[in-house]
């Protein structure tokens, strides 16, 4: 069962909070307005308020997604630091594969959004260019071995959210791991590349 927040947040928050955790609980096929609504300890009115329809929700969701894997890869690029050798490709793998109890959580609301209406995809499909954009035009690594990894992220991270890894913890930290190594590697690829030339 969907359990109803305590504490006290803005009534947005909350709702896309409560939407986040419905489709964890019990799937994106029962994400209902009233069961959002009540998950949130709000009434379906005070929902209708800041989101009029379903759709308005889950592009919310889709936007949240985005906003929030943003802000952990920019996060991890400050524990990073400066210095670190493929600082970027790093906080990608470090801030989405993180163990943030959340990403779960928005990986399922990113499902629930593309099983409703795929249009609503649109912001991620974005960020995926600008991602992808990012990747081609960055001097400091070999483009395929950089995107490879960013695939191979975007595959756990899948798994993860539909939960079908099958990966022990330890498994997953040696992949986590491998990934580092690979970062590592397009940007050694790239630098071997450079002074040949």
């Amino acid at each position: 069962m969907v359990e109803v927040p305590t504490a006290v947040a803005p009534a947005r928050d909350r709702i896309l909070e409560a939407a986040e955790r419905v489709v964890a609980d019990v799937g994106a096929a029962r994400l209902t307005l009233d069961v959002v609504a009540h998950s949130a300890g709000v009434s379906k009115g005070g929902l209708l308020y800041h989101f009029p329809s379903k759709e308005s929700l889950l592009s919310a969701l889709a936007q949240r997604y985005v906003d929030s894997m943003e802000h952990c890869i920019e996060a991890a690029k400050s524990d990073l630091g400066e210095s670190v050798r493929s600082r970027d490709l790093k906080a990608c793998i470090v801030g989405i594969l993180g163990r943030d109890p959340r990403s779960k959580a928005m990986g399922a609301a990113l499902f629930a959004t593309a099983a409703n209406d795929v249009s609503l995809l649109e912001v991620i499909r974005e960020c995926i260019a600008k991602c992808t954009n990012d990747l081609a035009a960055n001097t400091d690594w070999k483009f395929a071995r950089a995107a490879v990894v960013a695939l191979a992220v975007d595959g756990l991270m899948m798994r993860e959210s539909l939960r079908i890894s099958a990966f022990t913890d330890e498994q997953r930290d040696q992949v986590v791991h491998e990934l580092m190594l690979l970062a590592d590697e397009a940007h050694a690829m790239r630098n071997d590349k450079s002074t040949q030339q």
